[in-house]
């Protein structure tokens, strides 16, 4: 007789989890979507979103909510953390969730509970009824109720859970990540018109760890941080311009600059805040060629101020640039740039004296007596020298003043030495 081969035991049901704690932007939707993605090609028994956000750009809720919709794997959104809060497009997240749960001092909010800078009232009226449709489109699939829709979308009531849970907004209430588990034993959860139950109890929750790369994308999503970035880039790029050779700075501000471009222009730019910034080079520009006694270089700085601060239309003001980094960016780039351009055309204007020439007006020390001939050291450099007729003769040691040059021959005259202590620039300093 064989011996029974022994069983191996059954592993415990896979869950994937999400931490999403951010605003909705392009970055951010696509750690998002690969997350789900990734969870499906593991055949998980559900994905848990532990979900916290003030909402963002409608463009990216809609590629979410449609990584959710595709998604064969159940879906549990589950406001977790103590204090958390969806506000705006993030709500359509929870709306289209197969499951949501809500730890009872986390809230839900308004469209516009933070409102963006320069908002008109036909773009607040535009935002609303949108998310009303799409919020009313998900909760009628989902088979939850429509009552709070419209106070969500444009109201000012916010929803804890004891208040969510009654209008239909939320299946439950969860305190722990356990409590999310046992709920889908206990109720379980309704996915393409079928309600189910799932023993979760046991299950191993993985959650997706973005790589440092998508970190690192992440933060530079950030506005503020972006512009920082762009100055910082410039002006490292203006320090290796005017210290060839150094290598190291020239090359960290490109590096610079070019993450800062490629993260803002997956931002929504404005038209004005882009001109206006081309606008403030145009004018120091302007500032470097004529003698306006700095207004256009003032006129630049402001511009630049202003062209920072609108650059970004994003639906929230962290999807903004602040006005006090714009101010600080504005005034710092648009101050050295002016005064670059300036000093820089002051040099080209000024007449390059080499050789002798360069030495007319120094103070010198007599290294041989000067009768009327002989060698004085002037900016560390021997030269012939001859005294000019009204001077007899100076010993070595004493101090002259070259006055003109004949060739390599350097003309001077005598100095005392108290006018010669009040000089700057003798030659052995």
């Amino acid at each position: 007789m064989y011996a029974a081969q022994p069983t191996k035991p059954t592993p415990p049901p896979l869950v994937v989890g999400i931490d999403f704690h951010d605003t909705l932007q392009p970055a951010s939707a696509e750690v998002f979507v690969n997350a789900v993605r990734r969870a499906n090609r593991l055949h998980a028994a559900a994905i848990l979103v532990n979900l916290s956000s003030p909402g963002g750009m409608s463009v990216s809720a809609d590629r979410m909510t449609a990584a959710m919709r595709s998604s064969q794997t159940p879906i549990i959104v589950w406001l977790g953390t103590g204090d958390s809060r969806v506000s705006g497009e993030a709500l359509r997240l929870v709306a289209e969730a197969d499951v949501v749960l809500m730890n009872k001092s986390s809230f839900l909010t308004p469209l516009w509970t933070e409102t963006p800078r320069r908002q008109r009232p036909v773009d607040r009226s535009t935002g609303s009824q949108q998310l009303t449709v799409a919020l009313a489109d998900a909760l009628r699939r989902h088979g939850r109720r429509l009552d709070a829709v419209d106070e969500l979308s444009s109201g000012i009531h916010w929803f804890n859970a004891v208040d969510a849970q009654p209008m239909g907004l939320i299946d439950g209430t969860a305190e722990k990540q356990a409590d999310v588990l046992r709920f889908l034993r206990d109720t379980g959860y309704r996915k393409n018109g079928i309600h189910q139950k799932v023993d979760l109890t046991h299950a191993h929750v993985e959650y997706d760890r973005p790589s440092p790369q998508t970190d690192l994308l992440l933060a530079l999503m950030n506005p503020n941080l972006c512009v920082l970035l762009l100055t910082l880039g410039l002006l490292l790029i203006y320090l290796e311009i005017n210290t060839p050779g150094v290598v190291v700075p020239g090359s960290a501000g490109v590096l610079l600059v070019l993450l800062a471009v490629y993260s803002l222009t997956r931002l929504p730019l404005t038209g004005t805040g882009v001109s206006l910034c081309v606008l403030a080079i145009a004018l120091m520009v302007l500032e470097a060629t004529t003698s306006r006694h700095g207004w256009f270089a003032t006129a630049g700085v402001v511009c630049m101020v202003l062209g920072l601060g609108w650059l970004v239309n994003g639906p929230l003001p962290a999807l903004q640039v602040s006005w006090g980094t714009a101010i600080g960016a504005g005034v710092g780039f648009g101050g050295v740039t002016a005064a670059l351009m300036v000093l820089g055309l002051e040099a080209r204007r000024s007449k390059v004296r080499t050789g002798s020439d360069a030495m007319l007006g120094w103070l010198a020390i007599a290294q041989t007596p000067l009768a009327p001939e002989g060698h004085i050291l002037v900016r560390g450099e021997l030269w012939r020298a001859r005294l000019t007729s009204k001077d007899s003769a100076v010993a070595a040691g004493d101090h002259v003043k070259v006055l003109r040059a004949d060739g390599m021959l350097l003309e001077v005259t005598a100095v005392p030495l108290a006018s010669s202590l009040e000089q700057p620039g003798i030659g052995n300093a």
